[in-house]
């Protein structure tokens, strides 16, 4: 008999978080589960870890592979899984006790491809209760349209990130984590959500993001600017899909990315001037579809052509505009 849940947890240098991530998984009140753990070439003593632990209990799978990033891990997982459902778990956080029992049950109850609770972000300092009394909550249903919109409100995160979620197995048909790239996150949520028919959202906190110290999203760096690879990919995809509202929200969130990241990026990442030239390029290209977009109004369109003229003086009219604006007349 197949399990009804394939867990699958990427596991790489993190030693010193890697039991109380299993640990957690192991306490789920519901057990129909296999574990999946995919020592991604952890060069600290994390795969001896996941071979003790698959001693302890036969639900526990161990995959050794050559470092590939998380992405990499995710597939391999997926190709292993037995599940009906597959859930995520990353190895260095952990999860509430009754997180899958509640995913899976509603799930079941309403023949959801896609399952979702509510996240808290955690650090070293805290201690957190992984047993907490369930508070009472209306859980919410979306169509698949209807979830791609939720990527633009208060609740994107929760709904891009795979780890608050039980995905029905079938979904990974023909669709997998892009290798290679940061972000992959926001590559691949857009599509996963597309071909679920329905997609339930409990609002809960079931799951712990544990935010390291050395944390990737902390720092600033070129793999950061793998998000255009993400947003472009959804600008497209919408007009691929023929929803437009969605097309402008996309580029929406694009443009006003790339100004942002663009500037960051030039201060403080050694050697991006490929990248940043090759993200002018685009958006340059696609101007001409960017100025009907209705969400921005006319002045911002106006200080894009500074930025096609030069960066440096739509940089100039920003701190400029910015001065004025806190009254600063030195």
């Amino acid at each position: 008999m197949n399990p009804k849940i394939s867990i699958i947890v990427p596991v790489y240098n993190v030693e010193p978080y890697i039991h109380k991530c299993i640990d957690s998984i192991l306490k789920q009140t519901f057990e129909d589960f296999e574990l999946i753990l995919v020592d991604d070439g952890s060069p600290d003593n994390c795969g001896k870890i996941c071979d003790e632990y698959s001693k302890l209990d036969n639900r526990i799978k161990v995959l050794h592979k050559e470092n590939g990033g998380v992405s990499s891990a995710r597939n391999a997982g997926i190709r292993t899984a037995k599940g009906e459902y597959i859930g995520f778990v990353d190895s260095d956080d952990f999860i509430h006790q009754r997180m899958y029992e509640l995913l899976y049950s509603y799930g079941i109850k309403h023949t959801a491809d896609v399952v979702l609770c509510d996240y808290l972000v955690v650090n070293d300092e805290e201690m957190h209760n992984t047993n907490y009394d369930i508070p009472e909550f209306n859980e919410e249903q979306y169509s698949n349209i209807e979830s791609l919109y939720q990527l633009y409100t208060n609740l994107d995160i929760q709904f891009v990130i795979p780890c608050n979620k039980l995905f029905r197995r079938s979904l990974f048909n023909n669709l997998k984590f892009i290798e290679g790239k940061r972000h992959e996150d926001e590559i691949i949520a857009h599509r996963i959500l597309f071909k679920s028919s329905k997609v339930t959202y409990l609002p809960i906190k079931l799951y712990y993001y544990f935010q390291r110290k050395d944390s990737f999203m902390k720092s600033f760096n070129i793999e950061r600017l793998d998000v255009f690879y993400a947003f472009k990919d959804r600008i497209e995809f919408f007009k691929e899909i023929k929803q437009p509202e969605l097309e402008k929200k996309a580029e929406f969130s694009y443009i006003g990315t790339l100004f942002l990241y663009y500037f960051k990026a030039k201060r403080e990442v050694p050697h991006s001037g490929q990248v940043l030239k090759a993200l002018k390029k685009d958006f340059c290209m696609n101007l001409g579809t960017f100025v009907k977009n209705p969400y921005f109004i006319r002045k911002e369109k106006i200080c894009w052509f500074l930025f096609v003229v030069h960066p440096s003086l739509y940089q100039l009219y920003i701190n400029y505009k910015s001065r004025n604006w806190l009254g600063d007349t030195n």
